[in-house]
């Protein structure tokens, strides 16, 4: 179950729920009880890991012709 964060526009609270994917967020209240809230949408994190993607999708160097060899 996915763990999504919300800010309240009344009091400020900022605060973590767990949704299961199929239900609404419309019904969503913060701790003091206020219906006002907003999701945060926040970046995903990236990594990359292993010798590199470049490398292994461009076997052919670079030579002018279009990287035909």
């Amino acid at each position: 179950m996915p763990v999504y964060e919300f800010s309240c526009s009344v009091c400020g609270k900022v605060f973590e729920k767990n949704i299961p994917f199929d239900e609404s967020h419309s019904n969503i209240r913060c701790p003091s009880g206020h219906q006002k809230v907003q999701r945060i949408y926040s970046p995903i994190t990236v990594v990359f890991k292993g010798s590199g993607f470049y490398s292994t999708d461009h076997s052919h160097p670079a030579t002018g012709d279009g990287g035909k060899p």
